[in-house]
């Protein structure tokens, strides 16, 4: 097996033993194309050869706009931490625990940006942020799971975007590839930019 390979299955078990692959009990039409199959207790499991390809398609999307250009958004409970450092290290604009209508389409406020790319880490948490993107004509990346709709969304990233562990793993990994594509990531940095960063308490990741 070539480096590249291992490297690959490697990170395909990581993202497995965190949960990225772990929908819900529901599906939508449009998530069916990502669905590996349907566990016994009726939990729909998403392909992770799928997401990690739109992991990095998103990342190569995110690295052709200036960082100050992307705005990312997670006002879920478990995005806010990795949503912060992912900007740490990325140098996008964070937009956490509340998003503050207008901030896309109402100049006078002072929360007011004009992003050139959105992501959400969940376009039902984050349907604000979606509709105002859509006014404004910016492009939407979303990380979406089995039961979210991508009504607006046009990037789906299919994962387990609710998970106390997968959106951490999720940015982790996302940091990683955006830094690689803007060819920054040295083996020094890479060495650096640990998961555990990424999670609101630190502990030895459990499922």
């Amino acid at each position: 097996m070539s480096e590249e390979k291992e490297i690959q299955v490697d990170i395909q078990e990581i993202l497995v033993r965190h949960g990225l692959h772990i929908g819900s009990r529901i599906k939508v039409k449009h998530m069916e194309q990502f669905i590996f199959k349907q566990r016994p207790d009726g939990v729909y499991l998403i392909d992770i050869n799928k997401t990690i390809e739109r992991l990095n398609i998103a990342a190569k999307f995110i690295s052709y706009y200036s960082p100050e250009k992307v705005a990312v958004i997670s006002t879920h409970i478990y995005g806010t931490k990795p949503v912060q450092k992912f900007c740490e290290l990325t140098g996008c604009i964070p937009i956490t625990e509340r998003f503050e209508p207008g901030s896309f389409t109402n100049p006078i406020l002072e929360t007011y940006i004009e992003p050139e790319l959105i992501l959400v880490s969940d376009p039902r948490y984050d349907r604000q942020a979606v509709i105002e993107a859509r006014i404004a004509q910016i492009p939407v990346i979303a990380m979406c799971s089995t039961d979210n709709t991508i009504t607006d969304v046009d990037l789906v990233i299919p994962m387990n975007n609710r998970g106390r562990l997968a959106l951490p793993y999720a940015f982790w990994y996302l940091a990683r590839r955006v830094l690689i594509e803007r060819g920054v990531l040295t083996p020094e940095l890479a060495e650096n930019i640990k998961p555990d960063d990424f999670l609101a308490i630190q502990q030895e990741p459990k499922l």
